[in-house]
């Protein structure tokens, strides 16, 4: 009996058993270390990119906020001044069927109102996170018809210059009034309008612009890790941001797979190491075949199970690095 144990069963067992424990050694060691990096790696990375996420649509609806009601009261003035600017046409054309119904103090008085109101229009949009963004970050200003990326009054209108409705092109009589009074204070002349949805869609699609405007709390997060996570916030969107997230969790939801598939290992691991254990402890040869045949099975299943898993752990690294790239960016 003895040598019939020790012919070729014995021989299949060990190497079988060989293989089986540097198997479960290997499982182990993965998933004891690299496994539960990675995982932890991929769950941190993902609640920091929401984390700034969260962050930076807080610090854009304050920027929007703030801007969207100095605009409305920007506008409210810039209607006022065409509605001015339409007064002082009727006045001109009442006085023509009319002599001197108006006054010249009468026609001074609009004009002074009507500076008055163009320096505050000036003033409220001045204050303007956009204006800061576009003065002090993109060089746009007056001078450059309010250039950016090559495109003239991108952001600010300046309709001073602008070529408008007839109906709204601003008397020669005010135009020179004011030009007179700018010059005297030394003023650049202007009529801004801001762009305010050309700003918006900014602000959501090129997240590199929290860094110049306010005081960002999403940008004091995010600077922590921007080298670490290889980010990029130039024409990085909140739309995109969101698919890098996205992207970091599947990378969890696939080291979940990839842990479920190494227990799996383990268990036919075991369930196979038995079998080898019972193929050379049958007296009878039949039972001991069966065992052993059946437990080579469950091993090449094991083995299965492994490569697989092998497979997954070696593409993860090439499947991060892959995750954050360049930004594009689709002008307005």
């Amino acid at each position: 009996m003895s040598n019939e144990k020790s012919k070729p069963y014995t021989v299949i067992v060990l190497i079988s058993i060989i293989i089986i424990t540097l198997m479960s050694v290997g499982v182990m060691v993965i998933m004891s270390s690299w496994i539960r990096t990675s995982n932890n790696e991929y769950t941190e990375t993902a609640e920091i990119l929401n984390n700034f996420g969260n962050l930076a649509t807080a610090d854009i609806q304050i920027i929007l906020e703030e801007d969207s009601a100095k605009y409305e009261i920007a506008y409210s003035y810039l209607n006022d001044l065409y509605y001015l600017n339409d007064k002082y046409k009727t006045m001109i054309e009442y006085n023509q069927t009319h002599p001197f119904n108006y006054t010249q103090q009468d026609f001074d008085e609009l004009m002074m109102e009507f500076t008055s109101k163009m320096r505050t229009l000036i003033s409220i949009v001045n204050s303007t996170s956009v204006f800061d963004y576009s003065a002090n970050q993109l060089g746009a200003n007056v001078a450059n018809n309010y250039t950016y990326s090559g495109f003239e009054y991108y952001f600010i209108v300046n309709q001073w210059n602008v070529s408008i409705e007839s109906y709204l092109t601003i008397h020669n009589d005010i135009r020179n009034f004011v030009s007179a009074s700018f010059a005297l204070s030394g003023d650049i002349i202007q009529l801004p309008k801001i762009n305010f949805e050309r700003w918006t869609y900014h602000l959501y699609n090129n997240l590199s612009i929290l860094e110049f405007v306010g005081s960002s709390k999403s940008i004091n997060y995010i600077d922590v890790y921007m080298d670490n996570l290889g980010l990029s916030l130039v024409n990085l969107s909140l739309d995109q941001l969101t698919i890098y997230i996205d992207r970091y969790f599947s990378l969890n939801e696939k080291v979940d797979e990839l842990i479920q598939d190494l227990n799996n290992t383990l268990i036919t691991l075991a369930l196979a190491g038995v079998l080898m254990g019972f193929a050379i402890s049958f007296d009878k040869i039949n039972f001991r075949r069966i065992s052993l045949i059946v437990g080579l099975i469950i091993l090449v299943l094991a083995m299965i199970y492994f490569s697989s898993s092998f497979g997954t752990l070696i593409k993860l690294p090439t499947e991060e690095a892959g995750i954050i790239g360049a930004n594009y960016f689709v002008e307005m």
